[in-house]
Protein backbone atom coordinates (compact mmCIF):
# COMPACT_ATOMS: atom_id res chain seq x y z
CA UNK A 1 0.00 0.00 0.00
CA UNK A 2 2.81 2.38 1.13
CA UNK A 3 4.91 1.07 -2.33
CA UNK A 4 1.36 2.38 -3.78
CA UNK A 5 1.54 5.81 -2.34
CA UNK A 6 5.03 6.27 -3.37
CA UNK A 7 4.67 5.17 -7.10
CA UNK A 8 1.64 7.45 -7.34
CA UNK A 9 3.38 10.54 -5.72
CA UNK A 10 5.90 10.00 -8.20
CA UNK A 11 4.00 9.69 -11.55
CA UNK A 12 2.14 13.26 -10.07
CA UNK A 13 5.31 14.90 -9.88
CA UNK A 14 6.31 13.73 -13.51
CA UNK A 15 3.48 15.19 -14.79
CA UNK A 16 3.95 18.57 -13.56
CA UNK A 17 7.63 18.19 -14.61
CA UNK A 18 6.76 17.66 -18.21
CA UNK A 19 3.85 20.33 -17.86
CA UNK A 20 6.14 23.05 -17.31
CA UNK A 21 8.80 21.67 -19.75
CA UNK A 22 5.66 21.74 -22.26
CA UNK A 23 4.50 25.08 -21.49
CA UNK A 24 7.57 27.05 -20.81
CA UNK A 25 8.72 27.55 -24.43
CA UNK A 26 5.10 28.44 -25.39
CA UNK A 27 5.02 30.89 -22.87
CA UNK A 28 8.67 32.33 -23.62
CA UNK A 29 7.82 32.53 -27.46
CA UNK A 30 4.59 34.31 -26.74
CA UNK A 31 6.64 36.67 -24.11
CA UNK A 32 9.22 37.14 -27.89
CA UNK A 33 6.43 37.59 -29.64
CA UNK A 34 5.32 40.46 -28.14
CA UNK A 35 8.79 42.35 -27.49
CA UNK A 36 9.39 41.89 -31.05
CA UNK A 37 6.00 43.71 -31.90
CA UNK A 38 7.27 46.45 -29.91
CA UNK A 39 10.60 47.03 -31.03
CA UNK A 40 11.03 44.92 -34.36
CA UNK A 41 14.36 44.15 -35.43
CA UNK A 42 15.43 46.14 -38.10
CA UNK A 43 16.10 44.33 -41.29
CA UNK A 44 18.64 46.86 -43.12
CA UNK A 45 18.07 45.78 -46.62
CA UNK A 46 14.08 46.03 -46.43
CA UNK A 47 14.39 49.17 -44.42
CA UNK A 48 16.76 50.73 -47.22
CA UNK A 49 13.87 49.06 -49.90
CA UNK A 50 11.35 51.81 -48.62
CA UNK A 51 14.20 54.29 -48.37
CA UNK A 52 14.56 54.27 -51.88
CA UNK A 53 11.00 53.96 -53.18
CA UNK A 54 9.59 57.30 -50.48
CA UNK A 55 12.51 59.13 -52.07
CA UNK A 56 11.50 58.28 -55.60
CA UNK A 57 8.24 60.44 -55.26
CA UNK A 58 8.56 63.31 -57.09
CA UNK A 59 8.07 66.34 -54.88
CA UNK A 60 5.59 69.53 -55.74
CA UNK A 61 4.73 72.56 -54.81
CA UNK A 62 1.29 75.11 -56.01
CA UNK A 63 2.30 77.83 -58.40
CA UNK A 64 -1.02 78.01 -60.00
CA UNK A 65 -1.19 80.41 -63.39
CA UNK A 66 -5.73 79.23 -63.47
CA UNK A 67 -7.21 80.30 -60.23
CA UNK A 68 -10.99 80.34 -61.45
CA UNK A 69 -13.59 77.53 -60.06
CA UNK A 70 -10.50 77.12 -56.80
CA UNK A 71 -11.98 74.60 -54.39
CA UNK A 72 -10.70 75.69 -50.32
CA UNK A 73 -9.88 72.46 -49.72
CA UNK A 74 -9.08 70.39 -52.66
CA UNK A 75 -7.18 67.19 -50.33
CA UNK A 76 -11.09 66.59 -49.53
CA UNK A 77 -14.61 68.56 -50.70
CA UNK A 78 -17.93 67.27 -50.38
CA UNK A 79 -20.07 67.00 -53.35
CA UNK A 80 -23.57 65.47 -53.83
CA UNK A 81 -22.14 62.60 -55.23
CA UNK A 82 -20.09 62.00 -51.90
CA UNK A 83 -16.56 63.24 -50.55
CA UNK A 84 -13.73 63.34 -53.18
CA UNK A 85 -10.37 64.63 -53.33
CA UNK A 86 -7.31 66.06 -55.37
CA UNK A 87 -4.61 62.80 -55.41
CA UNK A 88 -2.17 65.22 -56.30
CA UNK A 89 0.44 63.07 -53.68
CA UNK A 90 -0.90 59.98 -56.51
CA UNK A 91 -0.69 62.21 -59.78
CA UNK A 92 2.99 62.79 -58.86
CA UNK A 93 4.06 59.89 -58.04
CA UNK A 94 2.24 58.18 -61.75
CA UNK A 95 4.68 60.61 -63.02
CA UNK A 96 8.09 58.42 -62.26
CA UNK A 97 6.79 55.28 -64.62
CA UNK A 98 7.24 57.82 -67.79
CA UNK A 99 10.25 59.96 -66.54
CA UNK A 100 12.33 55.88 -65.84
CA UNK A 101 11.10 55.04 -69.29
CA UNK A 102 12.53 58.30 -70.99
CA UNK A 103 15.53 57.76 -69.66
CA UNK A 104 16.09 54.07 -70.84
CA UNK A 105 15.49 55.01 -74.43
CA UNK A 106 12.94 56.06 -77.07
CA UNK A 107 9.46 56.86 -75.84
CA UNK A 108 6.79 57.01 -78.68
CA UNK A 109 3.11 56.04 -79.21
CA UNK A 110 0.98 54.26 -80.41
CA UNK A 111 -0.58 55.89 -84.10
CA UNK A 112 -3.63 54.36 -85.16
CA UNK A 113 -6.61 57.47 -85.33
CA UNK A 114 -9.32 56.30 -87.14
CA UNK A 115 -7.63 52.74 -88.63
CA UNK A 116 -5.48 55.29 -90.62
CA UNK A 117 -2.31 53.06 -90.49
CA UNK A 118 -5.04 49.92 -91.16
CA UNK A 119 -7.10 48.28 -88.89
CA UNK A 120 -6.18 45.71 -86.55
CA UNK A 121 -6.60 42.10 -87.52
CA UNK A 122 -9.43 40.50 -85.42
CA UNK A 123 -8.93 38.95 -82.11
CA UNK A 124 -9.75 35.25 -82.79
CA UNK A 125 -13.05 36.09 -84.51
CA UNK A 126 -14.07 39.10 -82.76
CA UNK A 127 -13.35 42.82 -82.08
CA UNK A 128 -12.24 42.69 -78.35
CA UNK A 129 -9.18 40.67 -76.52
CA UNK A 130 -8.57 38.75 -73.94
CA UNK A 131 -8.43 42.17 -71.51
CA UNK A 132 -11.12 44.03 -72.95
CA UNK A 133 -9.60 46.33 -75.56
CA UNK A 134 -10.86 47.62 -78.39
CA UNK A 135 -9.76 46.68 -81.91
CA UNK A 136 -10.95 49.91 -83.57
CA UNK A 137 -8.23 52.80 -83.52
CA UNK A 138 -5.57 50.03 -82.15
CA UNK A 139 -2.40 47.83 -82.74
CA UNK A 140 -2.24 44.52 -82.75
CA UNK A 141 0.60 43.81 -80.10
CA UNK A 142 2.07 39.89 -80.54
CA UNK A 143 3.43 38.05 -77.64
CA UNK A 144 5.96 36.43 -79.62
CA UNK A 145 9.11 37.70 -81.61
CA UNK A 146 7.82 36.56 -85.17
CA UNK A 147 4.90 38.92 -85.09
CA UNK A 148 2.24 35.88 -85.48
CA UNK A 149 0.14 34.06 -83.06
CA UNK A 150 -1.60 35.43 -79.81
CA UNK A 151 -1.40 39.51 -79.08
CA UNK A 152 -3.38 42.38 -77.40
CA UNK A 153 -4.23 45.38 -78.82
CA UNK A 154 -2.90 48.63 -77.69
CA UNK A 155 -4.93 51.87 -78.05
CA UNK A 156 -4.09 54.83 -80.24
CA UNK A 157 -2.16 57.24 -78.06
CA UNK A 158 -0.58 54.93 -75.43
CA UNK A 159 3.01 55.53 -74.65
CA UNK A 160 5.54 52.72 -75.21
CA UNK A 161 9.37 52.74 -74.59
CA UNK A 162 10.86 51.40 -77.83
CA UNK A 163 13.36 48.50 -77.05
CA UNK A 164 14.68 47.63 -80.33
CA UNK A 165 13.22 47.60 -84.39
CA UNK A 166 13.73 44.82 -86.56
CA UNK A 167 12.70 44.92 -90.61
CA UNK A 168 9.01 45.27 -89.93
CA UNK A 169 8.12 44.94 -86.31
CA UNK A 170 9.03 47.34 -82.69
CA UNK A 171 9.71 45.66 -79.59
CA UNK A 172 7.88 47.96 -77.01
CA UNK A 173 6.98 48.14 -73.29
CA UNK A 174 3.76 49.75 -72.23
CA UNK A 175 5.00 52.77 -70.03
CA UNK A 176 3.52 52.12 -66.45
CA UNK A 177 2.64 48.52 -66.81
CA UNK A 178 4.01 46.90 -63.99
CA UNK A 179 4.68 43.45 -65.09
CA UNK A 180 8.14 43.08 -67.98
CA UNK A 181 6.00 42.06 -70.62
CA UNK A 182 7.43 43.40 -73.82
CA UNK A 183 5.13 43.44 -77.35
CA UNK A 184 6.24 43.54 -80.97
CA UNK A 185 3.95 45.31 -82.88
CA UNK A 186 4.25 46.23 -86.63
CA UNK A 187 6.14 49.91 -87.01
CA UNK A 188 3.66 51.29 -88.70
CA UNK A 189 1.50 51.67 -85.74
CA UNK A 190 4.85 53.54 -83.79
CA UNK A 191 5.05 56.74 -84.12
CA UNK A 192 9.15 57.01 -83.68
CA UNK A 193 9.50 59.67 -85.43
CA UNK A 194 7.42 61.54 -83.18
CA UNK A 195 8.76 60.73 -79.82
CA UNK A 196 8.32 62.51 -76.16
CA UNK A 197 11.37 65.17 -76.71
CA UNK A 198 11.11 65.72 -72.77
CA UNK A 199 9.11 65.21 -69.91
CA UNK A 200 7.85 69.08 -69.05
CA UNK A 201 4.33 68.81 -69.02
CA UNK A 202 1.72 66.78 -67.43
CA UNK A 203 -1.68 66.35 -67.47
CA UNK A 204 -3.54 64.00 -64.98
CA UNK A 205 -6.99 62.99 -65.03
CA UNK A 206 -8.63 61.46 -61.61
CA UNK A 207 -11.89 59.69 -63.16
CA UNK A 208 -12.65 58.12 -59.77
CA UNK A 209 -12.95 61.91 -58.30
CA UNK A 210 -13.93 63.72 -61.45
CA UNK A 211 -11.34 65.92 -61.16
CA UNK A 212 -7.84 66.74 -63.08
CA UNK A 213 -4.55 69.02 -62.73
CA UNK A 214 -1.73 70.08 -64.53
CA UNK A 215 2.15 69.36 -63.47
CA UNK A 216 5.24 71.29 -64.65
CA UNK A 217 8.60 70.54 -64.40
CA UNK A 218 11.04 72.61 -62.30
CA UNK A 219 14.11 73.32 -64.40
CA UNK A 220 16.83 71.13 -62.63
CA UNK A 221 19.11 74.11 -61.87
CA UNK A 222 15.76 75.50 -59.51
CA UNK A 223 14.66 72.36 -57.95
CA UNK A 224 17.33 72.13 -54.86
CA UNK A 225 16.14 76.48 -54.32
CA UNK A 226 12.07 75.18 -54.19
CA UNK A 227 12.74 71.75 -52.71
CA UNK A 228 10.65 70.45 -55.41
CA UNK A 229 10.19 68.45 -58.73
CA UNK A 230 6.95 69.87 -60.17
CA UNK A 231 5.00 72.38 -59.86
CA UNK A 232 0.53 72.26 -59.91
CA UNK A 233 -0.25 75.00 -62.13
CA UNK A 234 -3.59 74.29 -62.06
CA UNK A 235 -6.52 71.99 -60.81
CA UNK A 236 -10.09 71.55 -61.23
CA UNK A 237 -13.22 69.64 -62.00
CA UNK A 238 -13.69 67.51 -64.88
CA UNK A 239 -16.27 65.07 -66.49
CA UNK A 240 -14.97 61.74 -67.74
CA UNK A 241 -16.55 59.10 -69.78
CA UNK A 242 -19.27 56.89 -69.14
CA UNK A 243 -20.63 53.23 -70.24
CA UNK A 244 -23.16 53.05 -73.04
CA UNK A 245 -23.97 52.50 -75.99
CA UNK A 246 -22.73 55.68 -77.74
CA UNK A 247 -20.38 56.62 -74.63
CA UNK A 248 -17.13 54.66 -73.55
CA UNK A 249 -15.48 55.39 -70.19
CA UNK A 250 -11.95 57.52 -70.27
CA UNK A 251 -9.60 54.57 -70.63
CA UNK A 252 -6.99 54.67 -68.10
CA UNK A 253 -3.34 54.88 -68.91
CA UNK A 254 -0.58 56.49 -69.98
CA UNK A 255 -0.98 58.57 -73.20
CA UNK A 256 1.26 61.01 -75.94
CA UNK A 257 -0.92 64.81 -76.18
CA UNK A 258 -1.19 63.60 -80.11
CA UNK A 259 -2.88 67.37 -80.73
CA UNK A 260 -4.11 70.21 -80.11
CA UNK A 261 -7.68 71.59 -82.36
CA UNK A 262 -9.30 75.35 -81.33
CA UNK A 263 -12.40 73.43 -81.81
CA UNK A 264 -13.80 69.35 -82.80
CA UNK A 265 -16.71 68.25 -84.33
CA UNK A 266 -18.94 65.98 -82.71
CA UNK A 267 -21.69 63.70 -84.35
CA UNK A 268 -25.65 63.37 -83.21
CA UNK A 269 -25.52 60.06 -81.55
CA UNK A 270 -26.53 57.22 -83.98
CA UNK A 271 -25.84 59.34 -87.00
CA UNK A 272 -23.35 60.85 -89.24
CA UNK A 273 -24.87 64.65 -88.64
CA UNK A 274 -22.87 66.70 -86.57
CA UNK A 275 -24.18 68.13 -83.98
CA UNK A 276 -22.32 70.55 -82.33
CA UNK A 277 -18.26 71.09 -81.41
CA UNK A 278 -16.71 71.41 -78.22
CA UNK A 279 -13.98 74.29 -77.93
CA UNK A 280 -9.55 74.39 -76.97
CA UNK A 281 -9.34 70.52 -77.59
CA UNK A 282 -6.05 68.05 -76.39
CA UNK A 283 -6.20 64.97 -78.12
CA UNK A 284 -4.74 61.96 -76.31
CA UNK A 285 -6.21 58.73 -77.65
CA UNK A 286 -8.42 57.59 -80.33
CA UNK A 287 -11.17 60.15 -80.58
CA UNK A 288 -11.09 61.39 -76.76
CA UNK A 289 -10.11 64.72 -76.35
CA UNK A 290 -9.39 67.16 -73.27
CA UNK A 291 -12.22 70.02 -74.26
CA UNK A 292 -14.36 72.62 -72.93
CA UNK A 293 -18.42 72.89 -72.21
CA UNK A 294 -19.21 71.78 -75.75
CA UNK A 295 -21.78 74.22 -77.87
CA UNK A 296 -24.54 72.68 -79.51
CA UNK A 297 -25.46 74.30 -83.28
CA UNK A 298 -28.81 75.74 -84.02
CA UNK A 299 -30.41 76.12 -87.20
CA UNK A 300 -32.19 78.68 -89.55
CA UNK A 301 -35.59 78.02 -91.15
CA UNK A 302 -33.31 77.86 -94.59
CA UNK A 303 -31.54 75.04 -92.78
CA UNK A 304 -28.21 77.06 -92.45
CA UNK A 305 -26.26 76.56 -89.45
CA UNK A 306 -25.96 78.72 -86.80
CA UNK A 307 -23.32 78.89 -84.42
CA UNK A 308 -24.64 80.32 -80.49
CA UNK A 309 -21.09 80.72 -79.50
CA UNK A 310 -18.35 79.30 -77.19
CA UNK A 311 -20.10 78.08 -73.33
CA UNK A 312 -17.93 78.49 -70.40
CA UNK A 313 -20.18 76.81 -67.60
CA UNK A 314 -22.19 73.56 -67.14
CA UNK A 315 -23.25 72.07 -64.00
CA UNK A 316 -22.69 68.76 -64.98
CA UNK A 317 -19.19 69.03 -64.71
CA UNK A 318 -17.42 67.41 -61.48
CA UNK A 319 -20.50 65.12 -60.67
CA UNK A 320 -20.45 61.70 -62.24
CA UNK A 321 -19.26 60.45 -65.76
CA UNK A 322 -21.51 61.52 -68.52
CA UNK A 323 -19.49 62.21 -71.05
CA UNK A 324 -18.93 59.84 -74.57
CA UNK A 325 -15.19 59.64 -73.78
CA UNK A 326 -13.54 62.73 -73.65
CA UNK A 327 -13.09 64.65 -70.56
CA UNK A 328 -14.39 67.89 -70.31
CA UNK A 329 -13.27 71.14 -68.73
CA UNK A 330 -14.46 74.28 -67.63
CA UNK A 331 -13.98 76.40 -70.95
CA UNK A 332 -11.59 78.83 -69.64
CA UNK A 333 -9.92 75.55 -68.32
CA UNK A 334 -9.55 74.01 -71.71
CA UNK A 335 -8.34 77.27 -73.17
CA UNK A 336 -5.55 77.03 -70.28
CA UNK A 337 -4.54 73.60 -71.31
CA UNK A 338 -4.59 74.53 -75.08
CA UNK A 339 -2.32 77.34 -74.62
CA UNK A 340 0.25 75.47 -71.72
CA UNK A 341 0.35 72.18 -73.74
CA UNK A 342 3.79 71.83 -75.87
CA UNK A 343 3.57 69.30 -78.41
CA UNK A 344 6.11 66.27 -77.77
CA UNK A 345 6.82 67.39 -73.86
CA UNK A 346 3.48 66.85 -72.73
CA UNK A 347 1.49 63.49 -71.78
CA UNK A 348 -1.43 62.67 -70.59
CA UNK A 349 -1.73 60.57 -67.35
CA UNK A 350 -5.70 58.72 -66.12
CA UNK A 351 -5.30 57.34 -62.83
CA UNK A 352 -8.48 56.21 -59.99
Amino acid sequence: MKNGKLITAALILCIMVLALVILMPEEHAAGQQSADQKEPEKNEEAYSDIESKESSVPTFIFALKYTDYLIETPESYETENGIRSFQFSKMAEAIMPVKSALEKGTVAYIDNYKNRNGAAPYYNGKSTDALGNLRSASAPGYYDSSGNGDFRYIPDGTLVLVLRETDSLSEVALVGEESEISYFVPQKYVASDDPLLSLDKVIAIDRSNQNIAAFEAIPKGEQEALSAEWKIVSYSLATTGKEGKYHQPTPLGYYYAIEKKPQFYYLKDGTDEIEGYAPYAIRFTAGAYIHGVSTAYQYAEDGSRIDPGINEYSSSIGTVPLSHKCVRNYTSHAKFLYDWYEHGRTVVLVIE
